[in-house]
């Protein structure tokens, strides 16, 4: 049977043709103690879920909390005809999610794709790569547990924006070097949007203007780039950001 736990954007976990929602789980921190439970694979001290979940600010019956927390989480994955007391144990003072074989977690599945993309595109293969980062892109522009900060969550998001600009960057890469100007433009302000201090991704840009014919937009570019470092880093750009390039590098 198919099992795919979805953790970004709207949370789903899918059993066959069971599907549980985040609407389904004990309220956001049911939703925080699922996303830290599948996010790792191995057991976690209850120590470290309460350090991770509460921040710091725990309530006094904090072990209450957890156990009633755990209690309906395993009752709300019970609608998936699986037990969730099964899929969620508890031993030795820790707590684990236990995935059933050939489990798919979109997290893992991000970078998976743009791993092999990087790998395809190696071995020649750009159809493959493109399909590839298109779903790493597709997976890792979505939002993880909106509206709840935590270390260990800024950490995951950290990693998810990287897959996102490793996937776009291959993705406008490709676009430029099959000659789809375009595209490789489109993609590339996408990446300067989210990467506003990356000497590479508006390298590139400039470089897909230019090709597109548009040299005045690369003008804009390398000034406006040159403008933003020097506010808010008080740094330039090295000498190789000023010379046009031929190909994306």
């Amino acid at each position: 049977m198919e099992f795919e736990v979805r953790l970004l954007g709207d949370i789903r976990v899918v059993a066959g043709a069971s599907t549980v929602t985040g609407a389904d789980l004990p309220g956001p921190i049911g939703r925080h103690l699922l996303t830290r439970l599948v996010i790792d694979p191995f057991p976690i001290s209850r120590a470290r879920l309460i350090d991770d979940i509460w921040g710091g600010k725990a309530p006094r019956s904090v072990d209450s909390v957890l156990n009633a927390t755990l209690s309906r989480l395993r009752s709300a994955l019970d609608k998936l005809e699986l037990d969730g007391r099964e899929l969620i144990s508890s031993s030795g003072g820790s707590v684990n999610f236990n995935r059933p074989t050939d489990t798919i977690v979109d997290v893992e599945l991000a970078h998976h794709h743009i791993d092999f993309a990087l790998r395809d595109l190696r071995a020649g293969d750009r159809r493959e790569a493109a399909r590839r980062a298109s779903i790493s892109y597709a997976i890792s522009r979505r939002p993880l547990l909106i509206g709840i900060e935590r270390e260990w969550l800024d950490i995951e998001r950290d990693r998810m924006h990287h897959v996102e600009r490793r996937s776009l960057t291959l993705l406008a890469d490709i676009s430029l070097s099959s000659s789809d100007f375009d595209m490789a433009v489109q993609l590339g302000r996408e990446l300067v949007r989210i990467a506003p201090y990356d000497e590479r991704a508006h390298r590139n840009l400039m470089n897909a203007l230019r090709a597109s014919g548009n040299p005045s937009g690369a003008a804009k570019v390398e000034r406006d780039f040159t403008e933003r470092l020097d506010t808010d880093l008080g740094v330039a750009p090295s000498p190789d950001f000023f010379v046009p390039l031929t190909s994306s590098s």
